[in-house]
């Protein structure tokens, strides 16, 4: 009886060389190869609480969307570091040239054998590089530095001597690089596809023109150069750093600005109808500076608190359990919050914002205990909504002919 496990071969023109005259050092093969190839048949032994041997951490989809996004950008962005995989056993074969010189490495084919589900390479560093890469583009190539060998000691040595070498390049190390190029093209360049700067502006100004560079606030900052822009930039700030102080206990480090930006495009989705400038004609309180900074400090608090009650960690760098957290706080909010008259009108202080913090935790509570969302929420007049509110996730109560108002 013939098997009917498959199998598929991948063929690579590579570069062998050994780094280290021992024979106990791995021997290295470098070559490129589409994204979702590498990730056919490499494999990622990622840590988990049902797997406490693995090498990598879990994947966050937050870093897997970042490295699209760059890749969209700029036709011009590329990935020049490389993925550092491990390759070992009968699967895989690199047969040199005759007339490679061993001075200068062996130049050959490298075929990888395809088993199955059985992947015969592991990935040890860039994961999320690869997935972000396949994101953008499947058939895009990556660098791939591959080291030989199924000693699983010297995986985890060059996975923990990887992730923990690294150093931010210093901004004014940047700046003092003898170069010539147009700075301010470059900066644009740098802002655009990867949020960070020459470090010739200081980083509230770096965040400000990331933030309004992409979606949702896209072209909204109300900067003197922006006749179309009315949210203050001041409003960014204050709720970037109310985002950046909870980092650790969240779990987001170095996603911050990402994580900021995810949160108000998931208000953005539930909330469309009031993603517009505050006028007479149209009002709306959702792009206010207090909504801005009061709304963000509601959610993460959320977050944080659904963290706490967790009994395992809440990865919220993961799409869908970020998702899930942030839904779960939006959908209690009613539309007609943002767009019917608050009683209050200067929010902008320390008092108001309280007020607004505590009229979200009111409306919250009624949604939990099915009474109307105005009840007992000080910013509202119950007389102008009586009888035509509508609650989140429940048809909107149509006024009956002749009903009185309720009085306030």
């Amino acid at each position: 009886m013939k098997s009917t496990t498959k199998t598929k071969k991948f063929e690579y023109y590579a570069l062998g060389f050994s780094q280290r005259n021992s024979k106990d050092a791995p021997e290295f093969i470098l070559f490129h190869a589409p994204a979702s190839e590498l990730i056919e048949w490499a494999d990622v032994d990622r840590l988990k609480p049902e797997n406490p041997t693995g090498a990598q951490r879990p994947l966050r989809d937050l870093k897997v969307k970042k490295v699209a996004k760059f890749l969209d950008a700029d036709p011009r962005n590329t990935i020049p570091t490389a993925i550092v995989v491990a390759l070992g056993g009968k699967s895989v074969s690199f047969s040199a040239k005759e007339d490679s010189d061993d001075n200068r490495g062996q130049h050959g084919k490298l075929v990888i054998t395809l088993t199955g589900d059985d992947k015969p390479g592991l990935i040890i560093d860039g994961q999320h590089r690869a997935f972000g890469v396949a994101k953008h583009s499947a058939t895009l190539h990556l660098n791939i530095v591959a080291f030989i060998g199924d000693d699983d000691a010297e995986r985890a040595f060059q996975f923990v001597v990887i992730n923990n070498s690294a150093s931010r390049v210093s901004r004014d190390h940047i700046r003092a690089l003898n170069l010539s190029f147009d700075k301010e093209e470059l900066n644009n360049r740098l802002v655009q596809s990867a949020g960070v700067t020459l470090g010739m502006k200081d980083a509230k100004y770096e965040d400000y023109q990331y933030v309004d560079s992409v979606p949702p606030f896209k072209g909204l900052l109300n900067w003197p150069t922006n006749k179309n822009g009315f949210i203050a930039p001041n409003a960014i700030e204050s709720a970037l750093a109310e985002t950046k102080d909870r980092a650790t206990l969240l779990g987001i480090e170095d996603l911050e600005r990402d994580f900021f930006l995810a949160i108000w495009s998931r208000i953005k989705d539930q909330f469309d109808a009031a993603w517009h400038e505050d006028t007479p004609e149209k009002p709306s309180h959702l792009l206010q500076k207090v909504t801005i900074i009061v709304l963000t400090i509601y959610v993460l608090d959320s977050l944080e608190a659904a963290q706490r009650m967790s009994d395992e960690p809440l990865d919220f760098a993961n799409e869908k359990t970020f998702e899930t957290g942030v839904d779960r706080v939006l959908k209690r909010i009613p539309l007609d919050f943002w767009t019917v008259e608050w009683q209050q009108k200067e929010l902008d202080t320390s008092q108001g914002r309280t007020v607004l913090l505590d009229a979200l935790k009111t409306i919250d509570s009624n949604g939990r205990y099915n009474r109307p969302w105005y009840d007992r929420v000080s910013l509202v007049d119950p007389g102008d909504l009586a009888g035509q509110y509508e609650q989140p996730g429940k048809k909107k109560k149509s006024v009956k002919k002749g009903a009185k108002k309720k009085s306030s």
